[in-house]
């Protein structure tokens, strides 16, 4: 492993954060602390500016709580890694129910976050071997292969129209009504696909330039033409400078 994993705390006791920060810095050298909030507002905001692989969560932060901010994330299709920080242990099943990867309790025991934290390297560790061998596979064919959730399929880059994300999954589109669910996030797709040929028009949406046909800073909207139609998709003004000429 080359670069740290990035992680964020989210807590709304200070003293709580300084802990938790203080172990991850003895105990987690594969971590790197991107962010910490103490309340859900800056945490949301914080969580889409760094894009942390994981987060430490506490059930207990305001208004909202540890499974509301999750839920904000999980609606805006993005499934982030949550290991959940408590000191109420009767959370523990709707914690594993929103498919957190662990749940540990404060005072928080060094022996218990480096086995989670493990577990959150391992399963990168997985994940991007997969994708190195799935990139490799796809170079040597000319094709894209692509994980389903009934094994796996190719595409060509040049009939994929654009892709959507859809939580943990993607759909890839090769006309305009019809699409292909595949077991990759929209992130995961993106590191596939040849970055000249796609851009990401938004955290959602990934198109193909070859069929790029106009683009509204305005309205916040790109064109895409298919066929004899046009299709309309999202273009975020972060996003609309990234475009290559």
């Amino acid at each position: 492993m080359d670069l740290p994993y990035t992680c964020m705390i989210i807590d709304d006791e200070p003293d709580a954060i300084d802990y938790l920060s203080a172990l991850i810095g003895e105990h987690c050298p594969q971590l790197k602390i991107v962010a910490t909030a103490t309340d859900s507002a800056s945490a949301r905001n914080k969580y889409f500016y760094h894009l942390p692989g994981l987060l430490f969560m506490d059930i207990q932060v305001d208004e909202k709580n540890g499974f509301d901010i999750y839920k904000d994330l999980y609606r805006e299709k993005l499934n982030p890694v949550i290991i959940f920080v408590t000191a109420y242990n009767q959370y523990a099943i709707r914690a594993f129910r929103a498919n957190a990867l662990d749940y540990l309790l404060k005072p928080v025991d060094p022996v218990e976050l480096t086995a989670a934290v493990k577990k959150f390297a391992d399963s990168r560790e997985k994940e991007i071997q997969g994708e190195k061998i799935n990139t490799f596979i796809s170079r040597l064919n000319a094709r894209i292969r692509f994980h389903t959730r009934e094994g796996f399929i190719f595409f060509d880059t040049d009939e994929i129209i654009y892709c959507e994300a859809d939580a943990n999954y993607t759909k890839i589109f090769t006309t305009p009504e019809k699409f292909t669910v595949v077991s990759h996030n929209l992130g995961q797709v993106e590191k596939l696909l040849p970055s000249r040929q796609f851009w990401r028009t938004s955290r959602s949406h990934l198109a193909n330039l070859k069929y790029l046909s106009q683009v509204d800073r305005v309205k916040k909207i790109c064109f895409l033409k298919s066929g004899t139609g046009l299709l309309k998709l999202p273009a975020l003004s972060n996003h609309i400078g990234q475009i290559s000429p």
